[in-house]
C-alpha cells in the first residue's frame, strides 16, 4: 500500500512550494510513508509531525524513522477530531492522503485543520475517487472478483467513493481557498504488479467483519498476486484502476 500513488504524492508536495523551515502535520499518517517523504523537503529548522489513531501503525512509523536516522520527524497517537490538543495556528501546512474518504463528517475534520493552520497555511490533499473505477476489466473475472470484494467492504464501511469530485466544494465551504486541483488516472498494465492481492490479504478481517465474505478461503489468497498477473498478461489488458485527486488549498 505504501507505494500506491507515491509519484503523485511527490508531485503534490513539490507543487506546493514547501519551504525548509516549515512545521507540517501529516494527519492520518499510518506507518509514516508520507511523513518520511515530507521530511526530505525540510531541514533541521523544520519539523513534520505524524498523527494516527492506530497505535501499531505509529509504532511501525517510529521504527522506520529510527532505522533511517531521520531527526526532523515526530509521531504521536491521536485523533484530531476527538482527543488531540494542538495549538491553534501552529502549523504551516497539513497533509492528508486517503483520509477524507473515510470521514463521516468531513466538515468537522476540515474545521479542525483550519483551526490549527497559520493564516495562509497550506493544506495538501490526495484522495482516491473510486466511484467510476476500475475501467477496462473485460474478460478479467479474477480481477472483477477481488476488486469487487474490496469495494464491497469499503462500501460497508461507509467510505465516500466520490470524495474527489466533492473536495472543491467541501474546502471552499470550510473557509479554504483552492489554489490548484487536478486528477490523474492510475493505469495498470499487463506487465506490472498491482496492489489488489496485497489489499485482499490485509483487508481479509475487515471483509469478514463486514460480512462481505463468510470465510477467508473465498479469497483463495495462495499465489493470488501471480494468478492476477497471469490474467492481465493473458488478456493483454491495460485498465484504469483509480482516479487520484490532488488539491493544494490555503487557509483564508
Amino acid at each position: 500500500m505504501a507505494k500506491i500513488g507515491e509519484n503523485i504524492t511527490i508531485q503534490l508536495i513539490e507543487s506546493a512550494n514547501i519551504s525548509s523551515d516549515m512545521k507540517i502535520l501529516d494527519l492520518g499518517c499510518g506507518d509514516g510513508d508520507v511523513t518520511i517523504l515530507l521530511s526530505k523537503y525540510i531541514d533541521s529548522n523544520g519539523l513534520v509531525i505524524g498523527i494516527d489513531r492506530n497505535e501499531k501503525a505509529i509504532e511501525s512509523a517510529k521504527n522506520k524513522v529510527k532505522s533511517l536516522g531521520i531527526s526532523n520527524i515526530e509521531f504521536t497517537v491521536g485523533d484530531i477530531t476527538e482527543d488531540m490538543i494542538l495549538e491553534r495556528g501552529s502549523f504551516d501546512a497539513v497533509t492528508v492522503r486517503r483520509v477524507m474518504m473515510y470521514q463521516s463528517d468531513p466538515k468537522k475534520i476540515l474545521d479542525s485543520i483550519c483551526d490549527i493552520l497559520k493564516p495562509d497555511g497550506l493544506f495538501l490533499i490526495q484522495e482516491n475517487n473510486i466511484a467510476h473505477t476500475p475501467i477496462g476489466l473485460e474478460s478479467m473475472p479474477l480481477h472483477k472478483k477481488i476488486i469487487g470484494l474490496i469495494h464491497n467492504t469499503l462500501e460497508k464501511e461507509n467510505v465516500n467513493f466520490n470524495i474527489g469530485f466533492e473536495l472543491n466544494s467541501l474546502l471552499t465551504d470550510s473557509g479554504f481557498q483552492v489554489e490548484k486541483i487536478w486528477s490523474e488516472a492510475i493505469l495498470s498494465t499487463p506487465g506490472q504488479h498491482t496492489p489488489w492481492a496485497f489489499l485482499a490479504n490485509v483487508m481479509q478481517e475487515r471483509m469478514l467483519a463486514s460480512n462481505v465474505i463468510k470465510d477467508v478461503s473465498e479469497l483463495d489468497l495462495e499465489n493470488l498476486d501471480q494468478r492476477m498477473y497471469q490474467e492481465r498478461n493473458e488478456n493483454k489488458r491495460t485498465f484504469i484502476s483509480d482516479l487520484v485527486f490532488c488539491v493544494i488549498a490555503k487557509k483564508i
